[in-house]
């Protein structure tokens, strides 16, 4: 006996494909709103990464201009839109060291290296600080070492400006025979532009005299 397919309308292929996505959706309804969310939550995480990078630029332009509370204002912000933006962090602590204002710069240099403890830049410019701070209870000589060592080992000893803090934090401590060393080092793999200052410094320390503070 054949079945009776009169009192079971057939439904055709588009429209068993069509039920299946609609009875799919409805029991897995949960999962859908939570794709959708998840996806809207990384569209406006990847926005605010582009916008975090547009006020650290910025940010930096004023910065090289001189145009410290500028810079400082987009930084902020770019830290607003990014709190684990390591190299805002970073950059508002050199805009705070060449204010003067030390605390707020170790705090954010020392933010920056908590984010990303492999990113050498953070360790050599609290190492620089440390070794030049123009207030004399900010420096510290044996920490500029550490750190400056630290900065160096994360690079290869492949950076001429990592180098060149190294020799001034040796400086700092009164070992001239290693500041001196290490800023030949630094002048071998300078870039033009940064061997007229390396040279300077390299005098300094065969006079045995640290690098004149900030």
């Amino acid at each position: 006996m054949k079945l009776d397919r009169g009192s079971f309308p057939f439904v055709g292929i588009d429209e068993t494909l069509k039920n299946g996505v609609i009875k799919s959706i409805w029991i897995n309804l949960p999962i859908v709103f939570f794709f959708l969310f998840s996806c809207a939550s990384t569209q406006q995480k990847q926005d605010e990464s582009r916008d975090a990078k547009f006020y650290n630029n910025r940010g930096i332009a004023f910065g090289e201009k001189g145009q410290y509370d500028q810079a400082i204002s987009d930084f902020n912000q770019a830290i607003e839109m990014n709190p684990r933006y390591n190299k805002a962090y970073n950059n508002r602590g050199i805009v705070y060291r060449l204010k003067g204002q030390y605390n707020q710069a170790i705090s954010d240099f020392n933010k920056a290296i908590s984010i990303n403890p492999l990113e050498a830049e953070a360790y050599n410019n609290l190492a620089w600080l440390f070794a030049t701070a123009g207030a004399q209870g900010f420096r510290n000589g044996k920490k500029a070492v550490e750190l400056a060592l630290r900065a160096c080992g994360l690079s290869d000893w492949r950076n001429a400006e990592y180098l060149d803090t190294l020799a001034a934090a040796y400086a700092r401590v009164g070992d001239f025979d290693n500041a001196v060393k290490w800023e030949k080092k630094a002048l071998e793999s300078s870039k033009s532009a940064e061997t007229s200052e390396f040279q300077q410094r390299l005098n300094f320390y065969r006079e045995r005299k640290p690098w004149p503070a900030d």
